[in-house]
């Protein structure tokens, strides 16, 4: 009886748990006769049949029954010792390869299982990645837009009064409050004497006169004594003399000495000379020339040339217009220093009632230094910055046209002294206001207009507007801007 196909070829399952219970040298063998390639279905077919029909043939007959009494009682069994447990097999994927020929059995293993786990692990690490990109944007989200728009400069002047009197700022009459200052002190000063006198300082010494003659000699005061030339030093010129003169009158009895103290009779360090011995000019031609003579047993001193300080008229001049620049200097400076803080003293409304100097010094006088003195008031205006900034500041704010915004960071404010107010006498300030101002949405405006827009609509928004502008991004990944405002930074740059 022929056979069908399906009885002949086992299911893939017998095939496959039969290739697991066997061991790996005999796995192969049945792959390989399980494996068919390249012969005709028809012809498999056949062949398979044909086997069928002689295994039938070769198979013994029927055993006959046997009666159960004919056989003694078995005799029971030892319990068999436990097999050891087979290790876990990895069981092949058998699948059945076919084409226009015939068909084989292909034994896949478990590679698509691997590529499929990869796969699975990848999905879970990108989705990990993902999430926590997410979470870093949602925490950091930020984007900074930098505008460059299209500025002029819009500018104002006002008359400023400062009164004193005044407790508050009045917009419209453009008043701001003053502070009055004032101070009283006496200031001393010291001037440098620019005078010069000449002075010159003659050598003296003591000397001993002897007489050695046999007659009395009187020597009046003034009496000259000659020292040798070689003693000066540097030498004497044409009109300098070698002479030093007596202080007092002299009478030597004849063979008696007597000390009297001389003096150079010209100025200047060369008298200042060593022990010498000296000679009598006024006793040349006489005979008592040689025996009555001086002799010095120390070197002279005091002999000088040089100058000294003396007071001119000039430096009496200089002395009084010094102390009056002293004082109104010290006086300025007592006066800031009662400026509080946050105030600003206006330095064109100071004024001065300085007394008459007292300067200690005449003409002649050999002094270095003049001392003078003065006492004297002073009094200026102060205000406080604030107020003026920002009456200049509303001022400046308040004649923006619709449609424009003014760029607030560089608005600046001066002024400048106009002078007393002709029917106050308060001080009057010339304020000048001014700022920047462009075509444009404020800041809040322009972050609802740019919320959750991507950087190229952005950029498309605010250039049809006029402005260059350049956007950057927190985290770097990130290309729409944040929906919250406070995630949004404008910049606006006025260059």
């Amino acid at each position: 009886m022929a056979k069908k196909v399906i009885d002949i070829i086992p299911p893939r399952e017998r095939i496959i748990n039969s290739k697991a219970s066997l061991p790996q040298s005999e796995k192969e063998t049945v792959l390989s006769d399980v494996r068919i390639s390249s012969q005709p279905v028809s012809q498999l077919v056949s062949e398979l049949a044909s086997e069928a029909d002689a295994d039938a043939e070769r198979s013994p007959a029927p055993e006959q029954p046997v009666s159960i009494a004919a056989y003694p009682e078995p005799e029971p069994e030892p319990d068999p010792e436990p097999e050891p447990k087979p290790e876990p097999q990895i069981k092949p994927r058998i699948t059945f390869m076919g084409n226009r020929e015939g068909f084989a059995l292909e034994d896949d293993d478990s590679g698509g299982s691997n590529i499929k786990n990869w796969a699975i692990r990848l999905l879970v690490a990108g989705a990990l990645v993902a999430l926590v990109m997410f979470a870093i944007d949602w925490k950091i989200a930020r984007a900074v837009v930098k505008v460059w728009p299209a500025t002029t400069a819009l500018s104002e002047q006002m008359r400023v009064v400062v009164d004193p009197a005044a407790q508050s700022v009045d917009r419209e009459k453009g008043v701001i409050p003053g502070l009055m200052l004032a101070v009283e002190d006496t200031i001393t000063g010291e001037t440098e004497v620019t005078g010069k006198k000449d002075t010159q300082g003659k050598a003296t010494g003591t000397v001993k006169i002897f007489n050695n003659y046999t007659s009395q000699q009187r020597l009046v005061k003034n009496t000259r004594l000659q020292a040798p030339l070689e003693k000066f030093n540097p030498a004497l010129t044409s009109a300098e003399t070698p002479w030093f003169r007596t202080l007092a009158d002299v009478v030597l009895e004849p063979k008696t000495s007597a000390t009297v103290t001389v003096i150079a009779d010209g100025a200047g360090g060369k008298y200042n000379i060593d022990a010498s011995i000296f000679s009598v000019p006024g006793l040349v031609g006489t005979a008592q020339y040689t025996f009555v003579y001086a002799q010095s047993y120390e070197k002279f001193q005091g002999g000088s040339t040089g100058s000294a300080p003396s007071v001119t008229q000039a430096d009496l001049d200089n002395a009084q217009k010094a102390i009056d620049q002293l004082a109104q200097s010290e006086m300025e400076k007592k006066l800031l220093a009662q400026v509080p803080e946050g105030y600003v003293m206006i330095a064109d409304t100071k004024n001065y009632e300085l007394g008459a100097p007292d300067i200690q010094a005449k003409v002649g006088d050999s002094l270095g230094k003049i001392t003078s003195q003065m006492t004297g008031k002073a009094t200026a205006i102060a205000y406080k910055k604030a107020d003026l900034d920002n009456l200049g500041k509303d001022f400046i704010l308040s004649k923006v046209v619709p449609g424009f915004i003014a760029y607030q960071n560089k608005l600046e404010v001066s002024s400048a002294f106009e002078g007393p107010d002709p029917a106050s006498g308060n001080a009057v300030l010339d304020l000048t206001a001014q700022v920047p101002v462009y075509p444009g949405l404020a800041d809040s405006e322009l972050k609802k207009g740019l919320s959750e827009k991507s950087a190229t609509e952005a950029k498309l928004f605010l250039e049809d507007q006029g402005m260059k502008v350049e956007i950057t991004f927190t985290p770097f990944w990130r290309t729409q801007i944040p929906r919250e405002l406070d995630k949004i930074e404008v910049q606006t740059i006025i260059e």
